[in-house]
């Protein structure tokens, strides 16, 4: 398998909002029996408990808006001030960005390729509130559609491994920013908002100490969060011709959306089996412990 090209599939698939049902309904023969429903992963989504409430931005242009606000690190509860993760922000109202501006954010990290921010660009980008970086987690830019979508790792678990050594450039350019932005709040986001946001997310909350079933639970909500996330952009339009065209890949693309928690749980396995745990990874690929003492600090869990 030649690793470039599954990055950029990879970096397809995980580009695009929910599209499970319409995926598998596409990748279907024709069904004569009209009665018949087919499973999608959207209809086992893991819904939210009474605390995750609380963790939730409202916004009329953006979906799945959570900080970490309350989840129990090693030292005590992360504050809300510390971190914002979301989805793609080129449909933010005004009042959103005022919202986001409130709420104290004072740097916007997209994971996102250049194609993705192309398509719909980052509104937070333009806004002199707010300071912006874009390192595409994915390692790729550029996306051939029609050559890179034959290839796809077996489960989002799976590709989620891979990106712990085929990815640790743009991990620790991440993750150093973050270190080096000491006031206000980081906001980190991708097209999504589950995948290559979910993997950030999962890094900073084991470093925090959270619980690895929180970690899970925080991943797999994302699913339910993205219920209603728009599906019109130019990429999904051309995901989905070519859908029509070779429905084994609609097949597989069906298998790599929702958040189901073994994607998280294999994740956070591999890390700590290879790495023992988010320290561990940091320091393997060059994030300095006054780096690491700093990200502790933002989490609140310093000492």
């Amino acid at each position: 398998m030649n690793l470039r090209r599954t990055h950029l599939a990879l970096a397809v698939a995980l580009s695009l909002p929910m599209l499970a049902g319409a995926c598998l309904a596409l990748a279907r023969s024709p069904v004569t029996d009209t009665a018949a429903t087919p499973t999608t992963a959207a209809s086992a989504n893991v819904q939210p408990v009474a605390a995750d409430a609380q963790r939730v931005i409202a916004l009329q242009g953006a979906w799945n808006t959570r900080t970490f606000a309350g989840l129990q690190g090693s030292h005590g509860p992360i504050p809300a001030s510390a971190f914002v993760r979301t989805s793609d922000l080129g449909r933010l109202t005004a009042a959103d960005r005022d919202a986001l501006a409130a709420a104290g954010i004072t740097l916007d990290i997209d994971l996102r390729t250049a194609d993705e921010q192309a398509q719909s660009p980052d509104l937070l980008a333009s806004d002199a509130r707010f300071a912006y970086q874009r390192t595409s987690l994915m390692g790729t830019e550029k996306m051939d559609l029609q050559k890179m979508m034959t290839t796809f790792p077996d489960s989002l678990g799976a590709a989620y491994v891979q990106w712990l050594d085929h990815s640790q450039p743009q991990f620790k350019q991440v993750f150093q920013r973050i270190a080096a932005e000491r006031d206000g709040t980081v906001l980190f986001h991708c097209t999504a908002g589950k995948d290559r946001t979910g993997i950030i997310a999962g890094l900073l909350l084991d470093l925090a100490g959270v619980s690895r079933a929180d970690i899970v639970h925080n991943y797999a909500i994302s699913a339910h969060y993205l219920d209603g996330q728009p599906k019109d952009s130019a990429m999904n339009a051309q995901i989905m011709e070519l859908i029509k065209q070779n429905p084994e890949i609609g097949r597989k693309m069906a298998g790599m959306s929702g958040t189901a928690p073994e994607n998280m749980e294999m994740f956070l396995a591999a890390l700590h089996t290879q790495y023992g745990g988010a320290e561990g990874y940091l320091k393997s690929i060059g994030v300095s412990e006054a780096e690491i003492d700093q990200l502790k600090v933002r989490l609140g869990q310093a000492g």
